[in-house]
């Protein structure tokens, strides 16, 4: 005779558990791509060759009304 539990019977999955495994799945794949894409643009910005200055302020301009130029 056979046993019970050899004769056993899968339940389908409880409510909302597909879903949340396909959003999970979705989730790790679009952090993934958005590592990735922010690798690659580092790689191009630090291929530039300005050494990562690109954000050093510019020299004030000789027309600023900020009260220390030099103007008789």
């Amino acid at each position: 005779m056979a046993s019970a539990s050899n004769n056993t019977t899968s339940c389908p999955p409880k409510r909302g558990q597909i879903k949340a495994q396909i959003f999970g799945s979705l989730a790790k794949t679009a952090a993934s791509a958005a590592s990735k894409v922010g690798k690659a643009v580092g790689r191009i910005i630090g291929e530039g060759g300005n050494g990562g200055t690109a954000s050093s302020t510019p020299p004030p301009s000789p027309n600023s009304s900020d009260g220390n130029s030099n103007v008789s």
